[in-house]
């Protein structure tokens, strides 16, 4: 996920995220797994902007702030069921079961399979099936309404074809300068078709389970002061078989079993009383672990080594890291009077990280220092504050002004393909806010108007990058973590939400930004690099989504549209055009029926068939090698289905 132009373009579980999400006010430290799945969710808070005070650790874009659904005192439940094409069925539904006044238990559960969207044309079969369960018990226990326990398990299975990769390599690229596998044109992969796929692995797949517990205790201790504690626990068990080249041919495959474990502990105050000042204050413990054994297969060893063509080589690495974390954190308000309000917060944050790699390249070195028993460590501390001021005009007119700084921790590659790089920590990334806005309401509520103007200064930028490495018995590349650069983002966003009509409301964003680097040198060559566009941060991007809801055949019936535009905009970092986005638009829709308590829809997404990538990376890329390919990954196609839903 990216928020005004800051994000990750790499799902290794030693890179922290730069978009916080937080579920149940658990927030989740890596990038893969981090998304949930649940007919259960109450609400959605996207977050702009480092939210370094009260969201945990490294939302230095922002955060995703997502809440479910506790277990009611009453029965109910709700079951909904849905089929789509390429086979996609579902179901899924929750159930509470309350036992007396104070306790309530409830329970939720959830299968989803699917087909794939790509034809392997190699395989001759199709590519990118899925299946997935879950299950979720919870509890709540409230003795009175100044004491509550919540406590939630989830269970989640997802067995799966790895995503398929495509290959766009050019003709300045190994894989099709001496193996003849070349992109079909600047734009389109080697299959001609982006749903097309070449890869030639049958168990090209993978699965993924993760485990998730949230316990939340709140006490009120009087009627001004709240006490909150959160625990939080979320463990995964992953392996998968890429097939990375997207050839035909065996160039480049990884087998990447790994494991992440995350605990979390957070103690809040919160006070609230009738005079001018409010504020909270906490403390917050983390800890976390993640160890990856990949064994590569490399069929070029022809080109790196002078080996015999067809020859497969086998490299095996081990990295195993460690985190712990321990901040205290405020933020308080100040009404000075009706009109004014003055925000002030802060949040202090050590980390310290090691890391250990089994790496027969460098076994020897690895002994004296960064092995999986004698790890390498940095510690790392930073302070982030906040500060805002808010003018109320009127009832429903307000202004505010706003600096904040976010900061995400630095760490070790979990990529290494030499002793230096592996040993070698890049430092933390910091990004400050300044910012100004309007949030209005017109015409009785009938138009709400919501602006913002901001300006972003970002030091030490951490970039992270697949240079070539002739290493005998190596992969032929190696990934590394760099401060390389300043940057800066201006930006303005405007979101309106009209209901001019009774049942009938349009809602649209605007969203403009310009992500620059500034003072970006390349650290070997010396090189500027200003000239290169930031990740995924596009120009321009709207969206407009119009809603209809009116009475008939004794119900009601619900219709909306979202349109969503998004400008073009670079995947990789030295901006390489077969990996590249041009402007893209996409068309979602929904049609409903509701009788009573049972729903009847169809659905429709990405009607426009977009076929954009999700993805790209440049291997073994830099200023003075073209490097060994590019891959990428595409959107989902044009889906479409009928879902049923029964609330009881």
């Amino acid at each position: 996920m990216t928020i005004r132009g800051i994000g990750t373009n790499d799902h290794e579980r030693s890179i922290d995220p730069t978009v916080g999400v937080v579920v149940d006010e658990v927030f989740i430290g890596t990038v893969g797994g981090a998304m949930v799945k649940a007919l259960d969710i109450q609400n959605v808070e996207i977050l702009r902007g480092p939210q370094g005070t009260l969201f945990g650790r490294n939302s230095i874009g922002g955060a995703v702030n997502i809440t479910r659904r506790k277990p009611e005192m009453k029965f109910g439940g709700e079951v909904r069921a849905n089929y789509g094409n390429y086979n996609d069925g579902l179901i899924d539904g929750y159930v509470n079961l309350p036992v007396n006044d104070t306790l309530a238990f409830k329970l939720g559960a959830a299968w989803n399979k699917r087909d794939g969207y790509f034809h392997n044309a190699t395989l001759g079969k199709n590519q990118g099936q899925m299946e997935y369960t879950n299950f979720s018990p919870s509890v709540v226990w409230r003795p009175n309404d100044d004491f509550e326990v919540y406590y939630r398990f989830d269970k989640s299975q997802t067995t799966q074809d790895a995503s398929p990769m495509l290959n766009v390599a050019q003709p300045d690229q190994a894989w099709c300068f001496f193996y003849e596998q070349c992109a079909a044109g600047p734009h389109e992969p080697q299959g001609g078709d982006r749903y097309v796929s070449l890869q030639n692995t049958p168990d090209n797949n993978a699965w993924f389970h993760s485990d998730m517990h949230v316990l939340n205790a709140r006490w009120n201790v009087s009627s001004q002061y709240r006490l909150n504690y959160v625990f939080g626990h979320f463990s995964t068990n992953e392996d998968a078989h890429w097939d990375y080249d997207g050839t035909p041919l065996t160039l480049y495959d990884t087998q990447r079993p790994q494991r992440y474990v995350q605990r979390s502990h957070e103690l809040r105050l919160t006070y609230s009383g009738d005079g001018p000042l409010s504020y909270t204050v906490g403390a917050y413990a983390w800890s976390s672990s993640y160890r990856i054994d990949m064994i590569s297969t490399i069929g070029f060893g022809d080109l790196l080594f002078g080996l015999p063509s067809g020859t497969l080589l086998y490299p095996s690495q081990s990295v195993q890291q460690h985190t712990k974390s321990y901040s205290a954190f405020f933020e308080g308000d100040w009404r000075f009077n009706d009109a004014w309000t003055l925000t002030v917060g802060g949040r202090y944050t050590r980390d310290k990280k090691d890391t250990g790699i089994i790496d027969p390249l460098f076994t020897a070195q690895l002994a004296l220092a960064g092995g999986i028993d004698n790890p390498v460590g940095k510690s790392w501390g930073e302070f982030t504050p906040k500060v805002s001021l808010k003018y109320r005009l009127t009832p429903d007119l307000m202004a505010y002004g706003l600096y904040s700084r976010g900061f995400r921790a630095g760490g070790f590659s979990g990529r290494p393909g030499t002793y230096d790089a592996a040993v070698t920590p890049y430092n933390p990334e910091k990004v400050d806010n300044f910012e100004l806005g309007v949030k209005t309401e017109w015409f009785d509520h009938r138009l709400r108007v919501n602006a913002a103007v901001y300006f972003m200064k970002y030091k030490d930028k951490q970039e992270e990058l697949s240079v070539p490495v002739n290493i005998a018995g190596g992969t032929g590349q190696q990934t590394l973590f760099l401060n390389a650069a300043s940057a800066e983002m201006k930006g303005a966003e405007i979101e309106v939400i009209v209901a001019p009509v009774a049942g009938f409301t349009i809602s649209g964003s605007l969203g403009l930004l310009d992500a620059k680097y500034k003072n970006f040198i390349e650290p070997i060559t010396l090189t500027s690099l200003n000239y290169l566009h930031l990740r995924r941060a596009p120009k321009v991007t709207g969206t407009i989504s119009p809603a209809y809801e009116w009475s008939a055949l004794g119900g009601k019936v619900s219709a909306q549209a979202d349109w969503h535009y998004v400008a073009s905009y670079d995947n990789t970092f030295l901006n390489s055009p077969q990996t590249a986005n041009g402007s893209s638009n996409v068309l979602d829709a929904t049609l409903n029926y509701q009788y009573q308590n049972t729903m009847v829809g169809i659905y429709g997404r990405n009607l426009t068939g977009e076929d954009s990538y999700t993805e790209g990376l440049d291997v073994a890329r830099s200023l003075s090698f073209a490097g060994l390919w590019s891959f990428v990954g595409v959107r989902p196609p044009r889906t479409y289905g009928l879902r049923i839903s029964h609330k009881f």
